[in-house]
């Protein structure tokens, strides 16, 4: 089961965290894949209240640190 994370300004990952499983975190949340960003993908403007009531908040340098890791 994946664990969705957002800092507050878009930015979303899952945890565990692979590529593998953004692209799946992605298609759980119905995001199209041109929202995705190197490592992470950004939450659809019109849809942020939806999403981060689905999330986790974490700050903007925990979602780096699992990135990184």
């Amino acid at each position: 089961m994946l664990e969705f994370l957002t800092d507050g300004s878009r930015h979303l990952i899952c945890l565990p965290y692979s590529i593998e499983n953004l692209h799946e975190m992605a298609r759980q949340l119905d995001i199209k894949r041109c929202w995705f960003h190197r490592d992470h993908y950004d939450i659809p403007k019109k849809r942020i209240s939806e999403i981060e009531a689905k999330c986790r908040m974490v700050t903007s340098r925990e979602i780096v640190q699992i990135v990184r890791k």
